[in-house]
């Protein structure tokens, strides 16, 4: 069914109504502006027409008491409201210039609201929980940052494929997910500058570090200098075979022995010794 736009006028002097306060839900609707035109060739409106979509703001009230506070407000001739949107059709804020759209008939009125229902409709705010706005910068920079590193790590996962698969800066992208669906749109790129590139193959869970910076050798045995590590993996081996004859160890004589060098004599203590001469 075709919602109709109604903007009722107001002729009647402002009376003070009591309302409850209820239960307002601000949400975010994603909806397409198109310009409307009269009927043209085909040609000039493929030509002069843009078909885009941004984010608007939609204040959703649900409690009746509300409802009904603001169908009076609005001049609003609906009898059966069971739900309202006002919708921010102006990026300025609730207020005038705004659409409603009321359920079931979804039908849609342009309001002209008193300064009771302006104060009230001052008090709506929409604050998204997570917000960035930066330069275009690598995933490497939003990666381990010590405040929002959740959100941070979800925005470098975007950017790390969108580095990967588009190569070009202009995209638009729109997600939503509940419990059963999910939602992912792209618009705003150029396709011809799309290409799949696959992933990089992840960490294994074990990573095996070299951290020698000399190693010595000294004989056999092979010294490793390290401050960090104290372990030494040995990726390749080299063997060899020395044979060694049997009569390498044999002892051999030697061929000159020097003289046996001659003891000294000792004095007694009791009986001195005459030396003579020979």
């Amino acid at each position: 069914m075709k919602a109709k736009i109604f903007k009722p006028q107001r002729h009647k002097v402002h009376q003070e109504k009591p309302y409850g306060r209820g239960s307002i839900n601000l949400c975010v609707l994603c909806a397409f502006v198109v310009l409307l035109l009269l009927p043209v060739p085909p040609m000039i409106a493929q030509n002069g027409t843009t078909v885009d979509q941004k984010m608007i703001r939609v204040a959703t009230v649900n409690d009746p008491k509300l409802i009904e506070f603001f169908l009076f407000e609005f001049l609003i001739t609906d009898t059966l409201v069971t739900k309202m949107e006002i919708i921010d059709a102006t990026s300025n804020g609730f207020g005038i210039e705004d659409l409603v759209k009321c359920y079931p008939s979804e039908r849609i009125y342009v309001p002209t609201p008193s300064d009771t229902a302006q104060k009230v409709m001052n008090a709506w705010k929409f604050t998204a929980n997570y917000q960035i706005v930066t330069q275009n910068s690598p995933a490497e920079v939003f990666e381990g940052t010590k405040t929002d590193a959740a959100p941070n790590a979800i925005l470098a996962a975007l950017l790390r494929g969108l580095q990967r698969n588009y190569k070009d800066a202009p995209i638009k992208f729109y997600f939503e997910r509940d419990a059963n669906t999910a939602t992912f749109e792209m618009w705003g790129y150029n396709p011809t500058r799309l290409s799949y590139t696959a992933a990089p193959p992840s960490q294994p869970d074990t990573v095996t570090a070299y951290d020698v910076l000399s190693v010595t050798y000294q004989d056999t045995l092979v010294v490793a200098d390290t401050t960090i590590y104290d372990l030494l993996y040995i990726f390749r081996s080299v063997s060899d075979t020395v044979f060694v004859g049997a009569d390498e160890f044999r002892v051999k004589e030697p061929a000159y022995l020097p003289p046996p060098e001659p003891k000294p004599k000792s004095k007694s203590r009791n009986q001195p010794e005459i030396w003579r001469k020979p």
